[in-house]
């Protein structure tokens, strides 16, 4: 007979205890490694696709933000699948159905699209994007979104206090870490191909990790499952809030609090990006900040103090209004953090207060299902609705005006700095005070950017205004100038990077001298300025991705009307339409798609260089614009010159504001010893120096890195 620590015989209850005991410690073990490994695989795949189809859209934010709309929206078809499975099935069928959706997820492996999904430039961008996400990493998704909350309900079965949803941080733990790891370990080190083959073979170590924890319900009886729900001693754990106590209106709130939150998420990723560069390390931050506000606010009530996080949210609220009165050179770097540290108090107090209203595990698949229907929801509203409704980013401004107010609000609600007790007839006398917060900066931004404002359209690919200035009619897109047309009588003379004392500018001159014709591609098109150049035996093709450019291009500027040369207009991502232009040769090849923040990386790679080298004619001159705020393109174009045996050369371009000119830096690439390098108004075109060289990154479609090339302080 077995002996107790103290000597005497134990009794067979004692016994039976420490075997349960025992055996539930190592059935923990399989329960969280599910949970880790399965949060680990669903954020490292939101990164990994992104970065694949990326290229295939322009580099567009967009791109983004309809890739979280689709993990959203499978994110809750995950939860309610599990709600489902939990509520009409018992533990065996459970098993059974999981089992069979795990061996089918398997079957759809690798993740990576092949290039026959590549765009042709006449699909819907938003449908067509989700349409390729489905068929590629859908079902595989799908299945890991369901992990959370199906492990958990499985281990209520042994274990039914509110310990199970501690399990909730430690999932969102393993999401966090899938993140962070992504641009500093995974996107430096391996290509996308070997990223998705490793994905996919993790994927396969999670179905057989999953099934055998979906193997041990064959053994749940409802003897155990009402053991579960009494305890081992019969006393029956006190969850949360009891089920019968939770009202519409909590419900309401499990919905509406993450909705906010995932809009906050949405709407300064996006943001951000447009003003800094579409890099996957800036996905990552903000969607590293929400996940580490689940992971305060579930692992324990006592991380939630809800005072100091307002407080110090409205502090950066308020040094988001008052960035013009920084210095110039730390704008930018400055404004990034505010709406960092705005974005994660936002998400502690939405998620902090939903937590706090969870119910009792009974109803732990309900909750988390609205939970994942609230995210999905401020997906839909950031990625579908916005797009459809508004003509500019007016979304920006309105929520952060709206949790400013709520920020407000909370805060003087909240009695005490350490504790969450709340005196809500404090805040309902602030509500005015709370609706002047809100409605003031909507009215001041309104007024500011419709000043002078002629148009204004957004698509997939942002947001574009025509602005009357008083030299001309300008595009802006985001908050990059894209081109101006003066007014009669000098509308026909090329203004901003384009002008006569331009690269491009003195190319073209250049090669005209030699030429009687030429023919010249323009991958994008902006508001057509470099067609002022072209004469009647020239023949241009003009190439751009966005058809609201085109539109904008034709209705409010006269450039391309003007011009009496051939033009022929190409409607798709540049180095796709030059792809299926084999027999295309130029003369002038001009690569004018990177004065935007959000720059097509795929289109400064060393597969993309080869395929312009294939398009230039004998003697052909390829131009890359290379004017960015905040990157430093040129070292890279050197590089990647070099290594496809071409020669470059930058020259900077002095803008005149009284002819409508800016600063401009453009790179001139040809064949070694080209005429156009002994043009005399290029003496004062440089080389890259050896040091330049050595440091500059060499970009391929498998490893390319926009940190290589950020620039943050000016």
């Amino acid at each position: 007979m077995s002996k107790s620590i103290s000597g005497q015989p134990s009794s067979p209850s004692q016994t039976e205890t420490a075997g349960v005991d025992s055996a539930h410690g190592r059935s923990m073990i399989w329960f969280a490694a599910t949970i880790l490994l399965g949060a680990f695989l669903v954020f490292q795949v939101q990164p990994i696709i992104s970065k694949c189809v990326l290229p295939w859209f322009g580099g567009t934010p967009a791109v983004w933000t309809t890739c979280m709309l689709f993990f959203q929206l499978l994110l809750f078809g995950g939860y309610l699948y599990a709600h489902v499975l939990r509520t009409f099935c018992n533990p065996f069928a459970q098993a059974v159905i999981h089992l069979l959706l795990l061996s089918a997820a398997a079957l759809v492996l690798p993740i990576e699209p092949s290039d026959a999904w590549k765009p042709t430039g006449s699909e819907t961008p938003t449908l067509y994007l989700l349409w390729m996400l489905a068929s590629h990493v859908g079902l595989p998704y799908f299945v890991l979104s369901s992990t959370g909350p199906l492990v958990q309900a499985w281990l209520s079965f042994h274990d039914n206090s509110e310990r199970v949803y501690r399990l909730y941080a430690l999932s969102n733990a393993g999401s966090l870490f899938a993140l962070l790891s992504y641009p500093f370990l995974f996107e430096p080190v391996l290509s996308v191909s070997t990223q998705s083959s490793m994905w996919s073979l993790l994927f396969c170590l999670f179905a057989l990790v999953q099934g055998y924890v979906a193997i041990s319900l064959f053994r749940i009886t409802d003897d155990s499952t009402r053991a579960a729900i009494t305890g081992p001693t019969g006393d029956s754990p006190t969850p949360a809030i009891a089920s019968t106590s939770v009202s519409a209106n909590i419900q309401a709130a499990w919905i509406a609090l993450p909705a906010l939150a995932s809009v906050m998420l949405l709407v300064v990723t996006n943001h951000v990006c447009q003003d800094i560069a579409v890099v996957p390390f800036l996905w990552v931050l903000p969607l590293s900040l929400y996940l580490a506000s689940f992971i305060v606010c579930f692992d324990s009530p006592q991380w939630y103090r809800p005072k100091p996080i307002a407080a110090v949210t409205l502090a950066a609220l308020a040094l988001i209004q008052g960035k013009t009165l920084l210095p110039g050179s730390i704008q930018l770097i400055a404004e990034a953090c505010c709406y960092m540290v705005m974005l994660f108090g936002a998400c502690l107090l939405c998620h902090g207060e939903v937590a706090r209203l969870k119910p009792g595990t009974d109803r732990l698949t309900q909750y988390y299902a609205m939970l994942s229907a609230g995210g999905a929801l401020g997906g839909v509203i950031v990625a579908i609705l916005c797009p459809l409704l508004l003509n500019n980013h007016a979304e920006l401004p309105f929520f952060v005006a709206l949790v400013t107010a709520l920020t407000f609000l909370l805060f003087f609600a909240c009695k005490t700095w350490n504790r969450t007790e709340y005196d809500w007839a404090a805040a309902a006398r602030l509500k005015y005070g709370a609706i002047v917060l809100m409605i003031a900066p909507i009215l001041t931004m309104a007024f500011v950017s419709n000043n002078h404002t002629i148009a204004s359209q957004r698509n997939f690919f942002g947001v574009l205004k025509v602005r009357e200035k008083p030299l001309g009619t300008c595009l802006v897109h985001g908050s990059t100038l894209h081109g101006m047309q003066r007014y009669a009588p000098n509308q026909s003379q090329p203004t901003t990077y384009y002008g006569h004392e331009s690269g491009v500018g003195h190319v073209i001159k250049a090669l005209q001298q030699q030429h009687p014709s030429l023919r010249i591609g323009i991958v994008g098109l902006g508001c057509g300025v470099l067609t002022t150049y072209g004469r009647p035996a020239d023949h241009f093709d003009l190439i751009e991705i966005n058809p609201a450019v085109i539109d904008i291009a034709d209705r409010y500027f006269t450039f391309m009307k003007d011009c009496p040369s051939q033009m022929t207009r190409h409607l798709g991502d540049g180095r796709l339409v030059l792809e299926r232009m084999p027999d295309a040769k130029f003369d002038l090849l001009v690569l004018d798609a990177f004065s935007s923040d959000a720059i097509p990386a795929h289109l400064l790679t060393r597969e993309s260089m080869a395929l312009y080298r294939t398009r230039l004619a004998e003697g052909g001159v390829l131009t890359v614009h290379t004017s960015n705020n905040h990157l430093e393109l040129s070292p890279l174009v050197h590089n990647l010159s070099r290594d496809a045996g071409l020669e470059s050369r930058m020259l900077e371009g002095i803008g005149d504001d009284s002819i409508g000119t800016t600063h401009s830096t453009w790179m001139i690439i040809a064949a070694p010893g080209h005429a156009i390098f002994q043009a005399p108004s290029l003496a004062a075109a440089t080389t890259a120096t050896a040091d330049e060289l050595r440091d500059a990154p060499l970009w391929t479609d498998q490893h390319h890195n926009l940190v290589s090339v950020l620039r943050l302080w000016q």
